[in-house]
């Protein structure tokens, strides 16, 4: 399981680095992010590229905490502005998201760079954390 923060359009704001192994797991993680958000540390970087379309030199950014990784972008970007601006969304968001109640099961999503990877969005017009979990209905 993962999870995700979407914005009020449902466009992926960002998202878990890690594949949890239960639901519980994936609502502690999301809990730790939005209880230690002041703690966070931002590292926008080049990535290494080699995904589809990204190219040697795309950026991207990451959030850790106690030297921990707690959420990534959910894609690469040509110009570092464009990296740093959806960082800031994702911020801004997740400071006001609401967590949805319930787990959305989805397929691998393409172009997924989880680590040993193998809900929809929150009500109204609030961005909102989703859950979301892969296997059978």
């Amino acid at each position: 399981m993962t999870w995700r923060l979407v914005g009020a359009n449902n466009h992926e704001l960002g998202r878990s680095p890690h594949v949890h192994h239960s639901l519980g797991a994936c609502c502690a993680a999301v809990e730790r992010l939005r209880s230690q958000a002041g703690r966070v540390t931002a590292l926008v970087v080049m990535s290494p590229g080699g995904g589809a379309g990204s190219g040697v030199g795309a950026w991207t950014w990451q959030l850790t905490l106690d030297e921990d990784c707690v959420a990534v972008a959910v894609r690469t970007f040509r110009r570092q502005r464009e990296c740093r601006h959806s960082l800031q969304l994702f911020l801004s968001a997740a400071a006001e998201a609401q967590v949805a109640a319930g787990v959305t099961y989805t397929r691998r999503l393409r172009g997924l760079r989880l680590p040993g990877a193998g809900g929809s969005g929150g009500s109204g017009g609030a961005p909102g954390l989703a859950v979301r979990g892969g296997g059978p209905l």
